[in-house]
């Protein structure tokens, strides 16, 4: 028969094991752009092309770092081969100028195609265009016939094509999901549990990480209590060497790199609101911020979640077994 202390280290170890079993992985959160249109660029940020019908409209929501311009492709050679570091070479038609946009938030802008074929749409700025802030929109004839009579030139830009619409069809300029970039555009809030992390990937000396003390300055990006706690020096690749351990971007191991971009990790320790923004310009202004609410490891779930559920299960079997080896042990 077994001792008492073997008979305990038996239980022990069942036990164990079934904590083990049930335990839940800590999550990685990588914060991305919403649902939302938006007219911008960022590593990683591309526009998928686009099939619309004649008499659709194109929705541009964006500021006044970008503009939109209608690129005429060369006769020969990749269409997008007039993008470059410097902007774009070649004949194009400017649809909106930068100075129709806001400087402090995010202005929609219209044109409608005003005739079938291929519209190759970019912004001019700087290098934004080869980055991918670009789309092909192909338009249709509404009854499927081929296109025989698209627009040239500067004639595919005229005072109608740029009217604002409140009705009809309209498609909103969305870069192609999970871009997982910081930059300027909407961000969802986040829930996150205590152990969770939350990283921010961008590019050195375009954007910081900052936190606000409060749900009000939030709203209103008020930075006058902001508190930095990502800054990189504009180009830095090797965070590993500038910015880590240095007050020059954040403490500790938070700041790395992933090819090109450099990363901010938020480990969420403490339960409660945490309200980041981008501190640079206005970016705040124009979106540039994103509520993460970190729950107490004590909050319950909902009853009808599938988490909550395997976790309810597994307790509950836990207690079988635990009630069953006690039973037998004692009887043994």
């Amino acid at each position: 028969m077994p001792s008492a202390a073997s008979k305990t280290l038996l239980i022990i170890c069942v036990g164990g094991s079934i904590f083990t079993s049930v335990s839940g992985a800590d999550h990685v959160h990588t914060v991305t752009f919403s649902d939302t249109p938006v007219w911008t660029v960022g590593i990683g940020v591309a526009y998928a092309d686009m099939n619309i019908v004649l008499g659709e409209t194109l929705s541009f929501m964006s500021d006044s770092s970008h503009d939109v311009v209608l690129l005429h492709p060369k006769s020969s050679g990749a269409p997008w081969s007039s993008c470059g570091q410097s902007g774009v070479t070649g004949n194009t038609t400017s649809i909106w100028a930068s100075s129709d946009f806001s400087s402090t938030s995010m202005t929609e802008k219209h044109y409608t195609p005003p005739s079938c074929g291929d519209f190759h749409v970019v912004c001019s700025q700087s290098a934004h265009c080869m980055f991918g802030q670009r789309v092909k929109v192909s338009v249709k004839n509404p009854d499927g016939s081929t296109c025989s009579s698209p627009c040239l030139g500067a004639a595919c830009v005229t005072a109608a094509s740029k009217v604002g619409k409140t009705s009809g069809v309209t498609h909103g300029m969305k870069p192609v999901a999970n871009s997982k970039w910081w930059g300027q555009g909407p961000f969802s809030a986040m829930t996150v549990d205590i152990g969770d992390s939350v990283v921010f990937r961008t590019g050195a000396g375009f954007h910081d990480v900052a936190t606000l003390p409060s749900q009000a300055a939030f709203d209103n990006c008020d930075m006058t209590q902001k508190t930095v706690v990502a800054d990189w020096t504009f180009g830095t690749t090797d965070t590993s060497a500038i910015c880590k351990n240095t007050s020059a971007c954040c403490s500790g191991s938070a700041c790395g790199s992933t090819g090109y971009y450099v990363t901010y990790t938020f480990n969420a320790s403490v339960a409660g609101d945490v309200y980041f923004i981008c501190s640079y310009g206005h970016h705040c202004k124009q979106g540039q911020k994103v509520l993460v609410t970190v729950r107490s490891s004590t909050t319950e779930a909902p009853s009808t979640g599938g988490a909550a559920n395997t976790a309810s299960t597994a307790n509950t079997e836990f207690l079988i077994i635990f009630f069953s080896l006690w039973a037998l042990i004692t009887f043994w």
